[in-house]
């Protein structure tokens, strides 16, 4: 996918939002240094109203997302990967750039680490490009999400084996009897949909990767799909199954009841990546993937 134009902040009219997982406790020194860092080059900063019980500089500004976030030029999340993918979805809702800072484990999806937040300072002077990735849309009746990493269907009780079809633009691609299925962006092949088996891909690339999970076959291939695909994923059984559940993002957002079916399609929708450290794809494998054995 292509990069967009370069984001640069301008001191004295520029706006950012930051969210920060403050249940944990390294978060609290990564925050304020940030803050600091952002108020002293005069960048108008807001934070969640919950943040007011951690956040005492008089400076900061508290709102909800959705009173502000149209108005914010960048923001800034401090956590985990988990962190990342709650807070990224309300700056995709408004089409916002985001710069991950990692304060948990992997952070995979973190550009920078909380001891480089001086690179910040590039943003006031050359700026920095911004990577759109792709986004799936998942629907199920009237309802809709939106998933950065992946959605998983399976069974509601661990340990039962799910029997799912999937089909492509109305026509079966397979039928499975396994733990559940995995449909996964790039960005989300370097997370459960590897685990299972699935390849890696290129963030810079555009499509949908299918991955059984302790598929009850020998054959247990993953599929690609082409970006205008339309992916459903549904009970094999004849009178449907009652227990499905569906995982987008690490968080259950479904229960499939009889018949109910879900439809997985890329999103019209990006997450947008501001590339802060320069860091292309596969040097971030293999600093957190390949280099953790």
């Amino acid at each position: 996918m292509k990069k967009s134009d370069k984001i640069k902040l301008f001191r004295g009219k520029s706006k950012a939002f930051v969210f920060a997982n403050l249940t944990r406790q390294n978060v609290f020194p990564c925050a304020e240094k940030l803050i600091d860092l952002l108020l002293k080059n005069k960048i108008e900063t807001y934070m969640v109203p919950e943040a007011k019980e951690h956040i005492s500089n008089s400076n900061i500004i508290f709102s909800e997302p959705e009173n502000i976030l149209s108005q914010v030029d960048i923001v800034f999340i401090i956590g985990g990967d988990g962190t990342i993918l709650r807070a990224a979805k309300h700056a995709i809702k408004y089409d916002k750039p985001i710069i991950g800072i990692n304060a948990g484990r992997l952070g995979f999806l973190s550009d920078i680490e909380a001891e480089s937040l001086f690179e910040i300072e590039k943003l006031f002077k050359s700026g920095c490009p911004i990577e759109k990735r792709t986004v799936l849309e998942i629907e199920n009746g009237e309802n809709k999400t939106l998933a950065i990493n992946d959605v998983f269907v399976s069974k509601s009780v661990p340990g039962k084996i799910a029997e799912l079809f999937v089909e492509c633009n109305g026509h079966e691609v397979c039928r499975y009897r396994a733990d559940g299925i995995v449909l996964s962006t790039p960005d989300g092949s370097t997370a459960y949909s590897m685990s299972a088996g699935g390849p890696v891909l290129d963030t810079n690339l555009n499509a949908i990767i299918m991955t059984p999970v302790c598929p009850h076959s020998l054959i247990s291939c993953s599929v690609v799909f082409s970006p205008e695909k339309i992916i459903t994923v549904g009970s094999s059984l004849i009178f449907g199954e009652k227990e499905l559940d569906v995982v987008v993002d690490g968080e259950k957002v479904f229960e499939l009841s009889k018949d109910e079916k879900i439809t997985i399609k890329c999103s019209e929708k990006s997450v947008k990546f501001i590339n802060l450290s320069g860091r292309g794809f596969y040097e971030i494998l293999n600093q957190k993937i390949i280099g953790r054995r």
